[in-house]
């Protein structure tokens, strides 16, 4: 049951105290924002290399397919709501509203996942290429803040309102195929 795959995207969810410890620290040291930026590349090479696993190996597992996306909403909303947080990260940071569209979309999808499962007795929810686009600009996003007092503000705007775009978009394609599948399963 935990095969390679899986332990690889475990180890993302293992990567969330360290990653916190780092945030925490920035403001007393900022040479911490390159070890939070080394942290966040390793969780996106995890992200990439556990799908890669699976396939390769032909080790994908029901378990896999909910805990690979588990742990990348994890890591995303985590690092999220902390680097718009005031008291914890100096500038820049997300604006408040950002880690909210993130927040409020995965939560959605969370909980309707479950009604699914509930409802259906099964969840037949594929990742789509949006969705995968819009977890790489999530990551993204996280990475600019990391090194934001390097890139200049409208640059990080820009690649802030390209992760909510998709974001949204994604969170919209969600809940249409999941509406679908209520649609044929219910008499």
């Amino acid at each position: 049951m935990l095969t390679l795959s899986n332990k690889i995207s475990l180890s993302r969810i293992f990567f969330i105290p360290p990653l916190v410890f780092c945030i925490t620290q920035v403001q007393h040291n900022n040479h911490y924002r390159y070890a939070c930026l080394f942290i966040m590349l390793l969780v996106w090479f995890s992200d990439m290399l556990d799908g890669y696993v699976a396939r390769r190996r032909n080790e994908t597992t029901n378990l896999g397919k909910y805990l690979d996306p588990f742990a990348d909403k994890l890591v995303l909303m985590i690092s999220c709501v902390i680097l718009s947080s005031d008291r914890i990260w100096p500038e820049p940071r997300f604006p408040n509203w950002i880690p909210t569209v993130i927040v409020c979309r995965d939560l959605f999808l969370i909980l309707g996942t479950a009604a699914l499962i509930i409802i259906t007795g099964r969840m037949n929810c594929q990742p789509t290429i949006l969705g995968k686009a819009s977890t790489g600009l999530q990551i993204i996003a996280v990475l600019s803040v990391f090194v934001g007092n390097h890139i200049p503000l409208p640059a990080l705007v820009a690649i802030w309102w390209t992760a909510i775009v998709f974001t949204f978009a994604s969170g919209l394609l969600y809940m249409y195929k999941g509406v679908k599948q209520l649609k044929f399963t219910i008499p």
